[in-house]
């Protein structure tokens, strides 16, 4: 059986029965500059390409039920077309139909990005935090644990930066980038965690009274942190949830590797919760921006997961590198609705077992 129906009967359990709708009918969908989703979705179908025929897709139907759509969005690589957004429109409006479960599945929309921090490959007075490797046995120490000192001394030292609320923030984000005294920039990426639960500071700062739940944001918690220098560490330790690090060489233009083992496009791969939607798939995101609170509505693609989103109801927007994106992903705790979008013939077939059952 595909893992598609399992996947979405989750979400449907508290919703009317789901209808098939046209992608035309999405609200503001003739507005989205789509064919910026291209990278995404040609990397997702480039994932789909592997899997054998005889095997049930991750993302609904088998892997024939989605070539034939993959193929004529690959097509547009080599079209002559005026308007690539309108191209990649048609395209997908003759190939696909949205999963409309209701009125869509409502969502926490929140964002995340890929900070740069200033790093070296040896410990010295300015760079004094480690970045560890994955231990080759997995260990439950604790944040706390450590930090104190508990992996210290087993050549799991990655790289070393200058300051731990940057490392935190980059744990929090799974994936970054670190600038070497030389100006050399390394990314680096997931390789795993002490298997320990996350715990969210800046809930734990609402708990306490510092600030409100309306005003939680990773800038609000930043800036309480730098006001408080003698709680630092204590607030971090309140996340025993430890990620470790793996080098993936060279900064390059492409984006950070996600769940999906592709790169991470800005502003068009989204991380989800796989129980729920399965990595690979396309989602149409109504919502809006968290800077202007105007209207964000587009095409993503679902291409990681992190270990905050959890249920049918998050959803986590990558923004990018460096400023904006780290003040854009910072500020996102949108509310919004998604669509499921899905080759026809599966969204078709889907909706007939359902009919039967």
């Amino acid at each position: 059986m595909a893992l598609l129906p399992l996947v979405l009967a989750a979400c449907f359990s508290t919703t009317p029965s789901p209808a098939l709708r046209q992608l035309a009918q999405l609200p503001g969908w003739s507005d989205d500059a789509a064919f910026d989703a291209f990278p995404a979705l040609s990397a997702s179908c480039g994932v789909i390409a592997t899997l054998s025929a005889e095997r049930p897709a991750a993302l609904g139907g088998a892997p024939t039920e989605w070539r034939a759509a993959c193929a004529a969005i690959d097509s547009l690589k080599a079209a002559f077309v005026t308007d690539h957004h309108a191209a990649l429109r048609d395209v997908l409006e003759a190939n696909f139909v949205a999963l409309d479960p209701g009125g869509a599945t409502e969502a926490l929309v929140t964002g995340y990005y890929e900070p740069i921090l200033d790093g070296s490959r040896v410990k010295d007075a300015q760079h004094a935090y480690p970045l560890y490797r994955l231990p080759a046995t997995p260990t439950r120490f604790d944040r706390a644990e450590i930090d104190a000192g508990a992996l210290a001394g087993r050549g799991l030292e990655l790289l070393w930066v200058s300051d731990p609320v940057d490392a935190f923030f980059l744990q929090v984000q799974g994936s970054g980038r670190v600038r070497l005294p030389d100006d050399t920039i390394v990314r680096v990426g997931f390789a795993g965690t002490n298997e320990r639960g996350y715990v969210s500071i800046g809930r734990a700062m609402v708990d306490a009274g510092i600030m409100t739940k309306e005003e939680v944001t990773l800038q609000t918690i930043r800036a309480y942190l730098a006001a408080h220098p003698d709680e630092v560490m204590d607030w971090l330790h309140k996340n025993p949830r430890y990620v470790f690090f793996r080098e993936l060489g060279p900064s390059a233009e492409s984006g950070p590797i996600g769940a999906l083992n592709v790169p991470l496009v800005p502003g068009r791969s989204v991380a989800i919760d796989p129980d729920f939607v399965s990595l690979g798939l396309p989602l149409w995101l109504n919502t809006t921006r968290p800077d202007t609170g105007g209207a964000l509505q587009r095409l993503v693609v679902a291409q990681d997961k992190g270990g905050a989103i959890k249920g049918p109801g998050r959803i986590d927007l990558f923004w990018g590198a460096g400023e904006e994106a780290e003040l854009l992903a910072g500020e996102m705790k949108q509310s919004g609705v998604y669509w499921v979008i899905v080759p026809r013939q599966v969204g078709q077939r889907w909706l007939a077992q359902q009919a039967g059952s």
